[in-house]
C-alpha cells in the first residue's frame, strides 16, 4: 500500500507518507509516453470522444473539452488545429474501416452503438492530444 502507482511515480507525485504543500512542475517525455499509451489514458480518450460526439456541433464538443481539461477556453489557433485533427482522422478512420478498433477497443467502458464508431475515435484522438498537450498537463 505504501508503494504509488507507477503512474504517478511517472508524473512526480510525492510520497504519502508526509504531507506536501507545493508538488514540483515537471513536463517530462516519459509523462508524453504515459498519457498517449496508458490504457486508462486511452480508455479515458475514447469516453471524452463519445461525450465531443454527442455535441450539437464538433466546435462546440471540443471547446468545451478543451476547457474541461485544461481550465480555459482554448484560442482561435488552438481550436482550428484540434478541429483540423479531427476532420483528417475522421477521414483516415473511415477510409481504414479497422482501424478505429485500436482506439475503441481499451478498458471496459460500453460505447453507444448507435453513434459512428470513426467519429467517436476520431474525437478520441482529439481527447488524446489536448490530454497530452502543455496547457493539460503544466499548471502555470
Amino acid at each position: 500500500r505504501s508503494v504509488p502507482h507507477p503512474t504517478l511515480a511517472t508524473f512526480d507525485s510525492p510520497s504519502r507518507s508526509e504531507c506536501t504543500v507545493r508538488r514540483q512542475k515537471t513536463n517530462t517525455p516519459l509523462q508524453a509516453l504515459v498519457l498517449l499509451n496508458d490504457p486508462t489514458f486511452v480508455e479515458a480518450s475514447k469516453v471524452i470522444g463519445e461525450k465531443i460526439t454527442r455535441f450539437d456541433s464538433i466546435r462546440e464538443g471540443i471547446s468545451e473539452t478543451f476547457m474541461k481539461l485544461t481550465g480555459r477556453k482554448p484560442n482561435d489557433r488552438e481550436l482550428e488545429i484540434l478541429l483540423e485533427l479531427q476532420e483528417k482522422q475522421y477521414a483516415e478512420f473511415k477510409e481504414h474501416k479497422g482501424k478505429a478498433k485500436g482506439w475503441l477497443a481499451s478498458g471496459e467502458y460500453e460505447l453507444d452503438v448507435k453513434l459512428d464508431a470513426n467519429l467517436i475515435a476520431a474525437n478520441a484522438v482529439v481527447a488524446s492530444a489536448i490530454m497530452n498537450s502543455d496547457a493539460t498537463i503544466t499548471k502555470r
